[in-house]
């Protein structure tokens, strides 16, 4: 299934994942960012023998960003050429700002974040997350600190739908958790770097024992996605005052809200009646609300 492909900017996608690419295959995406218009008239044969690389090295990094082949790439390219996006303007954080100047730049932050993460995404691997959470009844969450918080949210949301949800915040739980894993079960990881050891050493573990492994993270490659069946790629534009990324959590979330929604739509057909009874059912938790004439 192929999807509308308009939001995806291929020029921010080559350029997020230049890091990650083959000396061969950074040497095409460097040509391409460097000129986009003369790259997208050219043919295959041309580009492969401009960057001094084989023809299947260019067809692969087109793959890498998201296209079919290079015919797509080329069709995407020229699109976005026809159609420029803005230019986004990196928001700074400093001591010296007041309040006003502060709400303005976090939220402008966590705007300017949820867009360029969705220019690079990936709507297969989305649909490949989706598939695999819809098809189990276990999910096993695996982040260190703060990345937890996502996690915690989407795993009392899971649970509503009624999987079975583990999203311990502890390391060496996360690693039983991940031992006790079998083919079917679906785990999903968030580290940013794509390095952290606990986490990386649970999707290791959950990789090897069956399960269906997710990731999200803003590493093109690592020891992560070594892990990772499927990978979906947060970006992150922050520059605060102790460079300490505050935006990349908002991300994170609207990522799995994503996979929640369309877990749910592939759900039988009485998912959305057991969310209802579970909505229902917490009531019991709200002070009534006051009618007009007791007011």
């Amino acid at each position: 299934m192929r999807y509308n492909e308009s939001v995806r900017n291929i020029l921010a996608t080559t350029q997020f994942l230049l890091p990650s690419l083959t000396p061969a295959e950074k040497r095409v995406g460097e040509f391409i960012l460097d000129s986009p218009k003369e790259a997208s008239s050219m043919s295959l044969q041309k580009m492969a023998k401009r960057c001094k690389c084989g023809e299947a090295t260019v067809v692969r990094l087109c793959k890498t960003v998201g296209a079919s082949g290079y015919s797509e790439f080329k069709q995407l390219l020229r699109k976005q050429i026809s159609n420029p996006t803005a230019r986004d303007e990196v928001e700074y954080l400093e001591s010296s700002h007041d309040i006003g100047d502060i709400v303005e730049s976090v939220f402008r932050l966590n705007i300017l974040n949820l867009k360029k993460t969705l220019e690079v995404a990936s709507f297969e691997e989305y649909e490949s997350a989706c598939e695999a959470i819809a098809s189990t009844r276990k999910i096993c969450f695996f982040a260190i600190g703060d990345a937890m918080f996502p996690c915690s949210y989407a795993g009392l949301r899971f649970r509503r739908m009624g999987y079975d949800c583990y999203a311990d915040s502890d390391a060496d739980i996360q690693i039983v958790n991940a031992c006790n894993m079998k083919p079917g079960d679906v785990a999903i990881a968030i580290s940013h770097s794509g390095r952290t050891k606990q986490v990386v050493e649970a999707m290791r573990i959950a990789k090897e024992r069956g399960a269906r492994t997710i990731c999200i993270t803003k590493a093109g490659k690592s020891e992560l996605t070594k892990y990772s069946d499927i990978v979906l790629y947060n970006v992150t534009m922050d520059s605060s005052v102790d460079k300490e990324v505050i935006a990349r959590r908002v991300a994170e979330q609207a990522m799995l809200d994503a996979i929640y929604m369309g877990a749910l739509q592939r759900m039988e057909t009485n998912s959305f009646a057991r969310l209802q009874e579970v909505s229902s059912n917490l009531r019991v938790n709200k002070i009534p609300e006051k009618n007009s004439q007791d007011r």
